[in-house]
């Protein structure tokens, strides 16, 4: 199991190519392993390659938009063949598929071709879920979050561990649950105790990181990505981004 960043935690650095490359060594300094690459500047995917082999950091998994998964799906296929990521993420879906299981449907209609494309290029789909997916439907029994893990057991989700917690729900239960297979990269993210509305660096905060841990170990998690959605906010973004790595790996060495 190898624990990467996810740049979006640090994306007001990551807007040109010597940016880029310059944030991916110091996080590779800092002990990350590979990374996610999300609200980086949009470059040729040849130049993305090229850095990933520079640094010797793999990209692991990405975030796109929907319309680009949507509409452009050929191309994006095509593009992480390029640089060599097999992950294809999607952030979270629009807010008119939220809400109602009619709603949740009709993204799942959207979805099916692209996904469809995506398989059959021998590379996967993922969804990144946050707290909303566990809110019970207006229309029907059940949430959306159950219906991901039980309908669509062919798409990979990027847990997000800190959004289970946020929700009132146990996350190294639900890493347990979906288990390795589909859990090729988590997001590991931290709220405060004081103010769980503020996410913070992991291990300042109410997350049980070595139940979670454990959990990630046990079903074969491969790639853990540190997300600090704030951290650019922060007098030093680095730093906060070193505080999680530091407290995180020895708990994966344990």
């Amino acid at each position: 199991m190898k624990l990467g960043a996810q740049l979006y935690s640090l994306r007001t650095f990551a807007q040109n190519e010597k940016d880029l490359k310059e944030t991916i060594l110091k996080v590779k300094e800092m002990g990350y392993q590979n990374v996610q690459f999300s609200g980086v500047a949009y470059m040729e995917p040849e130049v993305w390659a090229q850095i990933s082999a520079e640094t010797g950091m793999e990209i692991v998994c990405t975030h796109n938009s929907f319309d680009r998964i949507v509409n452009d799906t050929d191309k994006l296929i095509e593009e992480h063949k390029i640089f060599g990521c097999s992950v294809i993420g999607i952030g979270s879906m629009p807010n008119e598929y939220r809400g109602s299981r009619a709603a949740l449907d009709n993204f799942f209609k959207v979805m099916e071709e692209p996904v469809k494309k995506i398989e059959a290029a021998g590379l996967h789909f993922a969804y990144h879920n946050h707290a909303f997916e566990f809110d019970k439907f207006s229309d029907a029994e059940g949430c959306a979050m159950e219906a991901l893990i039980e309908e669509k057991p062919n798409w990979f989700l990027i847990l997000d561990t800190g959004w289970v917690n946020f929700a009132g729900k146990n996350a190294a239960e639900y890493i347990e649950r979906i288990g390795g297979a589909r859990l090729q990269c988590i997001h590991f993210k931290e709220f405060k105790i004081a103010d769980r509305s503020t996410i913070c660096p992991c291990g300042e905060g109410f997350s049980n990181f070595p139940e979670i841990v454990a959990a990630c170990k046990k079903v074969g998690v491969k790639n853990v990505l540190v997300e600090q959605d704030n951290a650019v906010d922060m007098p030093d973004p680095f730093g906060e981004m070193e505080r999680s790595v530091k407290y995180l790996l020895p708990l994966f060495n344990a």
